[in-house]
């Protein structure tokens, strides 16, 4: 078995050396105290200069409920879909997201990741990983990557380490992405990895934009939930209304 592990990771490193054109899969765990745990999947089409990231499904967010306390969560239904786009040789990043079901398109910048590279070491699957961990608005993370795959590249705004991330995960576990999938030999049109048609009537907004804009449905939100509302039984409960929390705090 160690012998067909040696053999696969050098085979890799040959086949990915002779194309850059490879499939990744991974899986988000997301371990919200608010509203709950969530799985989401992604796919990520890689090229040598530009990749793409899409969601590929998604585990219903589901309501919590006590005996005082209601939290009523919003489902995306935007029917525009998710992606992030990163552009290596123009070092910019352009993605979708949401607040509340309303997606918007935002610009960003690619590489303000500073990592510290250690020598701890750790096999994941067939792959021999190395640890590292850098600080990103306001989470510290720990990235373990394979520098048997010589891509610098990861799941979400994550890259610039020497070899594909295989798992990377913030310190509260809030935030858990595992890779669960490579194709190397992918069939897929080089220009999937473009700007989606769905937004190309739609203009972009810089990540501090997006920010201030959650941040005060956030505080709309917070004064909603202070309200008394009376139930069809006539008792008093305090409504929560809850946002899924976003992976930068700034």
């Amino acid at each position: 078995m160690k012998l067909f592990s040696t053999i696969f990771i050098l085979l890799f490193g040959l086949t990915l050396n002779a194309q850059v054109k490879i499939v990744v899969d991974y899986k988000l765990t997301i371990n919200d105290n608010l509203i709950g745990k969530r799985i989401q999947n992604y796919i990520v089409y890689i090229s040598k200069l530009k990749s793409i990231e899409f969601i590929k499904n998604s585990e219903p967010i589901a309501s919590k409920e006590s005996n005082n306390e209601v939290r009523d969560v919003t489902v995306i239904s935007d029917t525009k879909p998710y992606f992030l786009l990163k552009d290596f040789s123009s070092k910019k990043i352009i993605l979708s997201n949401n607040i509340n079901v309303k997606r918007f398109l935002i610009k960003d910048t690619l590489n303000q990741f500073e990592w510290n590279l250690t020598k701890e070491k750790k096999k994941i699957g067939n792959f021999n990983c190395k640890k590292a961990s850098t600080n990103f608005r306001g989470r510290n993370y720990i990235a373990w990557y394979a520098e048997d795959i010589p891509i610098q590249n990861g799941p979400w705004k994550f890259c610039g380490l020497p070899g594909l991330i295989v798992n990377i995960y913030d310190d509260k576990f809030v935030f858990n992405y595992e890779l669960t999938g490579i194709d190397l030999k992918p069939n897929f049109d080089k220009n999937i990895i473009s700007l989606p048609k769905d937004y190309f009537q739609t203009k972009p907004i810089t990540h501090k934009e997006f920010i201030v804009l959650f941040n005060k449905k956030l505080i709309d939100y917070q004064k909603l939930s202070r309200v008394d509302h009376s139930t069809k039984n006539y008792k008093i409960s305090n409504l929560t209304i809850a946002l899924p929390e976003k992976q930068e705090k700034f």
